[in-house]
């Protein structure tokens, strides 16, 4: 399979949330990298999710390939899985500041069950994050491919979008309980203010989603907020974020 036929089972044409996937990864694989490689084990109970309004959308904040698991899992269940991962993998022999690879396998392993779901065009969104899209396994260092990423407020629907297409609210789910990731606060609280109910769902705690206020992040609402906020990440050329740090010069 190709790295064209996957992004088109991840993001087909005519359906509803299709242009906010992100193409950054599948632009990147090459066909060892398409090939299925990365069982997708999910590691949580969806029973929580049976039982969701049908006017829910839901942000999977999960790290690694357990995100592609969870947004797969809530594929029968009437959600198409959006992947806005928008870190580059590092080239051959280079050590990462995130593994970004494991995700881009699973994003290949799941192409051909969506293939088989034939979700509606109109089935509600699950919006797919890497929760360690900015933690680095690595010291930042010359010689090292900096891929670590960010979420962005632009990265999503607007609220608007969102109501307009019958969204009420929003069920994020995470690792583990504690408030949402500093970057990801500036959209559920843009979300918020627009009057969408927010919820959180933590797959290490055996409750039911509840009901969570986002307080105001650091400068939210700021025009200048996506510049500064991405000022020390590496963009790449071929789109998203990563490049390698330079070596010192010898002279």
């Amino acid at each position: 399979m190709t790295k064209e036929q996957i992004f088109e089972l991840w993001a087909p044409r005519g359906a509803a949330w299709s242009p906010w996937a992100k193409p950054v990864l599948f632009s990147q694989m090459d066909r060892a990298d398409a090939a299925p490689s990365t069982p997708l084990n999910p590691e949580a109970d969806l029973a929580w999710a049976a039982g969701l309004q049908t006017d829910a959308a839901i942000v999977v904040d999960l790290p690694g390939p357990m995100g592609v698991s969870i947004g797969v899992s809530l594929a029968p269940l009437g959600y198409r899985p959006v992947p806005l991962y928008n870190a580059c993998p590092e080239p051959p022999g280079m050590p990462s500041m995130v593994d970004i690879r494991p995700i881009m396998n699973a994003v290949a392993t799941a192409a051909p069950i969506l293939e088989q779901l034939a979700l509606h065009p109109d089935a509600r969104p699950a919006f797919l994050l890497d929760a360690d899209r900015n933690h680095a396994r690595i010291l930042r260092s010359p010689g090292a491919f900096d891929n670590r990423s960010i979420s962005l407020p632009t990265d999503f629907p607007s609220s608007s979008l969102l109501l307009a297409r019958g969204i009420q609210r929003i069920l994020l789910v995470t690792a583990n309980p504690g408030p949402p990731q500093a970057d990801l606060s500036h959209t559920l609280r843009r979300w918020q203010d627009a009057k969408l109910k927010i919820q959180v769902k933590a797959l290490s705690d055996p409750a039911l989603p509840a009901p969570i206020t986002i307080s105001r992040p650091w400068a939210f609402g700021l025009f200048w907020y996506n510049l500064a906020a991405t000022v020390r990440l590496m963009r790449s050329p071929l789109g998203g974020f990563g490049g390698a740090l330079p070596m010192p010069s010898a002279g």
